[in-house]
């Protein structure tokens, strides 16, 4: 695979470096964390084809962005559902690491139907409650972008290997960053 690969992946890095650390300054830590590890599986991609190490990184990409991509997408439906911070962010944290952990370990197959799942649910909850934002219909439209990217684009027999994996990986990066600016808060301007 050609170096080019890496630049589709340096944009989900660049997207989730932004939002995550808005996010995390504005409270939202749970939503940084999911931004973190998209960013992670991201980076070790630009790793892989920027450094010439398709062959020697190809499990490492390959497991990162099916088990961070899992615990991210988690973290955002969860972020969806349930509204808050703090302790509460910190035990849905360790549940979603649980159950990504688990389904990575021993059933790998649950991967695909448990990411699919939670942008299910991001969808349904940021549309029942929405996010305190001035933007707050950007995270269902990040919700469909990413669930069509991952069922239509993704490997996608009607398009070429290259097109696929840059038009997947930058629908990526606009949904993340649909899903980041959607869930900030309104800033609060005082008089």
């Amino acid at each position: 695979m050609p170096a080019h690969y890496a630049l589709s992946d340096a944009c989900i890095v660049l997207v989730t470096i932004f939002a995550g650390n808005a996010l995390r300054r504005s409270g939202q830590d749970l939503l940084a964390v999911a931004m973190a590890c998209f960013g992670i599986a991201a980076a070790i991609g630009v790793v892989r084809f920027a450094g010439g190490l398709q062959d020697a990184l190809a499990n490492l990409h390959a497991g990162a962005s099916q088990l961070l991509g899992l615990v991210g997408m988690l973290a955002v439906a969860s972020a969806c559902v349930f509204r808050g911070g703090g302790r509460g962010d910190l035990w849905r944290l360790a549940v979603i690491l649980c159950i990504s952990g688990a389904a990575y370990l021993v059933a790998g197959a649950l991967i695909g139907p448990l990411f699919l799942m939670a942008l299910v649910v991001a969808a349904i909850a940021s549309i029942v409650r929405p996010a305190p934002s001035r933007q707050p219909w950007l995270v269902p439209i990040g919700a469909v972008i990413m669930l069509a990217n991952a069922v239509l684009i993704r490997r996608a027999a009607w398009l070429d290997e290259a097109v696929s994996w840059h038009i997947y990986h930058v629908l990526i990066a606009i949904a993340l960053a649909a899903f980041a600016k959607g869930m900030l808060a309104t800033e609060r301007t005082v008089r």
